[in-house]
């Protein structure tokens, strides 16, 4: 797992600082919910940093209490928190369960049961706030029915496990796009990696409903060679996995299981392949007195010329630059 740095979160925003137990409760209690703050060593102030960035559904939090402290919310209701230490340890305790979180494992408190919580010192946390209906909408298409009530991550997600390291990846996307501001930055761009964050989320937990099977290995191979029929067709064209998985008429978590048991792959990541393999033929049969990179990345469905030429260049070992020389 790459490793985050306190430092790096949320940087160049402004941060609140604060040593009174009431005053940190008070800027607590207003960003996410109620709660009891307690201090376990006597005598022993905190030393409070927090830095916070919320857009529509979703927000990001950098939050250290500078103190081994207690934490015993009222309640989320109408938003989940994905809770990763970035140093340390903390703990979590739903009923009977108790939940050990470090930098390899987050902690996801429940939305509809008290719960308690004990961080120790020298352990900042990176918070992911996420609405409810947000999650809702996203787990919808994801499923392919109303998960609106049904959606349950569990209590910790596992951060060195593959998807965990998804997720971590498309939270910092997500965390670059918004503190960037760029002006260029559209609404459709944040609302795709929002999108996709999510999804990851649901897929590390791996707690919402369970999908339906995908039928006899006959239907599977049928899915299967649509879906490349498809990439064929129309990889270079603006579109989304869900519009694929629409497409085949599957919801994503059936069409993702199909794929990665044949190809130990996502449909991102198949979908990407296919745009790179078609971007390389274009280069190589161009004229370079007539066509350039950025037309042919755009041509390909890649509507950001430096990734672009980054993901060229691990897939295929050389710049599109130097395959449009040849």
């Amino acid at each position: 797992m790459d490793r985050i740095l306190p430092r790096d979160v949320l940087r160049g925003s402004p941060t609140v600082t604060t040593s009174d137990v009431d005053d940190a409760h008070a800027k607590i209690a207003e960003l996410f919910c109620r709660h009891r703050l307690m201090p376990q060593t006597p005598g022993r102030s905190l030393a409070m940093k927090l830095r916070s960035l919320h857009r529509g559904d979703v927000g990001i939090d950098f939050l250290d209490y500078g103190a081994e402290v207690r934490i015993d919310p009222e309640g989320l209701e109408n938003f989940l928190l994905v809770q990763v230490p970035l140093a340390g340890r903390a703990r979590m305790k739903v009923g009977s369960n108790i939940v050990e979180s470090s930098p390899r494992v987050a902690t996801i408190p429940p939305m509809d049961r008290p719960f308690s919580m004990v961080w120790d010192l020298g352990a900042p946390h990176l918070i992911v706030y996420v609405s409810r209906p947000a999650l809702a909408a996203v787990a919808e298409k994801l499923y392919a029915h109303d998960a609106t009530d049904d959606v349950d991550p569990g209590y910790s997600m596992d951060l060195v496990s593959a998807p965990g390291r998804a997720f971590l990846r498309s939270v910092i996307e997500l965390h670059d796009d918004m503190i960037t501001g760029a002006p260029q930055a559209s609404h459709y761009v944040h609302r795709l990696l929002v999108d996709t964050m999510l999804s990851r989320l649901l897929m590390a937990t791996d707690k919402s409903p369970a999908t339906a099977g995908i039928g006899t290995p006959v239907v599977e191979r049928s899915l299967i060679r649509r879906f490349r029929e498809l990439l064929e067709r129309h990889a270079s064209e603006e579109l989304a996995v869900t519009d694929l998985a629409e497409h085949l008429g599957v919801s994503m978590r059936t069409l993702q299981t199909a794929l990665r048991s044949e190809f130990g792959a996502t449909p991102s990541e198949l979908l990407r392949k296919a745009r790179l393999n078609r971007a390389r033929e274009l280069l190589l049969g161009a004229d370079p007195g007539d066509e350039t990179v950025i037309a042919i990345a755009a041509r390909c469905g890649f509507s950001h010329p430096g990734r672009f030429s980054s993901s060229y260049l691990t897939a295929f070992g050389e710049l599109p630059s130097e395959s449009l020389r040849r």
